[in-house]
């Protein structure tokens, strides 16, 4: 094994040139830089050769390996970060960070099957070796029932013991558990400020929202919030950002002022906040601000898509229907649908049930995808599409009771909106499917 080690290694050193003077040790010091740099493809460059030297001890052998796990996960790729991790974790069983690395992807179901129960053991593992955030997630675990049977009072006594250390997540994890029961607002209130004092900017933006849905008294909800929104975005919120600019492209307690929205949502965007970039798109797309520096709406539409808002997708789906990309579009659709998204099933139920194109239509899917939204809300669309589903897939008897359905939910000001429904009510009477 030795030897073939020692191969591998010159044969490495033959692939990475600029890297062979360096010892194992230096290789991925430089690829730490690298990561905290966000340069993950380079730093795995520098990681590749420290690997496979046969002097590196096991232990680094594991924090190379954890290292080349973390800048997968960061790239969004579960697979490849959950197999590096599990192989820094031969090397060194005790590593805290490896286990609690492999905690999170059991948890969230990343790169492998959701384990929470697996997941918890990791964590408690993780925890008992000092890693700082281990704990919240047992008290996470214990309080909602994920992974262990749910003990509210252990939950709500190792939150609180985690809060009054300091640590400004438990903090506002407590605030949002007591805002949920609706029985003491103010004490939630009291931590989610706690939270923010802590470091936690994100904290203020739910306080905003109390005051905005009235779970908190005041004389004045709408400008409370909007300060503590101004408040948190100085902070460094990206939420609060895009939230703060949304109020002022709305005129929502706050005068309109497009350009001051454009400036929230640069920030928000350049902080990685997706619904900023919906926002963006949003502004150019209905040419509310001067985009001639700008990228074009579909820039940030795609742009959101890929960062997996839900908006996003819809608005870049629509974008692709528009300009006659119906396979693509299916697909931007679809992937608002997985996020089991009322308007992402409606969108694609519609999509595959009236399609010309006979070869993209798919009646029983479609049929699926709009009882789904029905389900989440029985509107006048998507009552709509359900019955052009129906319709689709043969059922005109029921497609017509349906229809009929969407006709008396329509609002009394709204006459063209009827007269397009009942159009297609006639078809369904003449046992045709609508089509587009």
């Amino acid at each position: 094994m030795p030897r073939l080690m020692l191969m591998i290694g010159l044969i490495c050193q033959a692939l990475y040139p600029s890297l062979a003077v360096a010892n194992a040790g230096e290789l991925i010091e430089k690829a730490v830089q690298l990561i905290e740099d966000d340069r993950y493809s380079l730093a795995r460059s520098y990681l590749a050769p420290a690997l496979i030297d046969p002097r590196l001890p096991s232990d680094q052998r594991s924090r190379a390996y954890y290292l080349r796990g973390f800048s997968f996960a960061a790239q969004d790729l579960p697979v490849s970060a959950l197999r590096d991790f599990n192989r820094a974790l031969e090397f060194n069983p005790a590593n805290p960070a490896v286990l609690f690395a492999l905690a999170r992807l059991y948890w969230d179901g990343r790169g492998a099957d959701q384990d929470e129960a697996l997941a918890l053991s990791l964590f408690a593992q993780a925890d008992e070796l000092g890693h700082s955030d281990a704990a919240l997630f047992l008290a996470l675990g214990h309080l909602h029932g994920r992974g262990a049977p749910k003990d509210i009072t252990l939950g709500e006594n190792l939150l609180t013991s985690l809060a009054d250390a300091g640590d400004a997540s438990a903090m506002e994890h407590l605030a949002g558990h007591i805002r949920a029961q609706q029985t003491q607002p103010k004490r939630a209130a009291v931590w989610y400020r706690k939270a923010f004092a802590a470091g936690n900017s994100n904290a203020l933006v739910a306080l905003a929202y109390m005051h905005l849905r009235g779970e908190l008294q005041g004389q004045d909800a709408l400008a409370t919030a909007n300060r503590l929104l101004q408040e948190a975005a100085l902070a460094g919120s990206s939420a609060a950002m895009t939230r703060l600019a949304h109020h002022y492209m709305s005129g929502t307690g706050l005068p309109l002022d497009y350009a001051k929205a454009l400036s929230w949502f640069l920030r928000a965007s350049a902080l990685g906040d997706a619904n900023a970039d919906v926002g963006l798109g949003y502004l150019v797309d209905a040419e509310l601000v001067d985009d001639s520096e700008l990228q074009p709406a579909e820039y940030w539409y795609r742009r959101a898509a890929m960062a997996n808002s839900v908006e996003g997708q819809l608005r870049w789906a629509r974008w692709l229907l528009a300009n006659g990309e119906i396979r693509q579009a299916t697909t931007w659709f679809a992937a608002a649908a997985n996020q089991n998204h009322a308007q992402g099933h409606n969108d694609l139920a519609w999509l595959l049930a009236t399609q010309r194109n006979a070869a993209l239509r798919n009646g029983s899917r479609a049929l699926s995808h709009a009882r789904l939204a029905v389900q989440a809300e029985a509107s006048v669309g998507h009552l709509d599409t359900l019955a052009a589903a129906l319709a689709e897939t043969g059922q005109f008897e029921q497609a017509v009771a349906t229809q009929q359905r969407a006709i008396e939910a329509v609002a009394s000001d709204n006459p063209r909106l009827e007269t397009e429904l009942q159009q297609r009510l006639d078809h369904y009477r003449r046992q045709q499917p609508w089509r587009e």
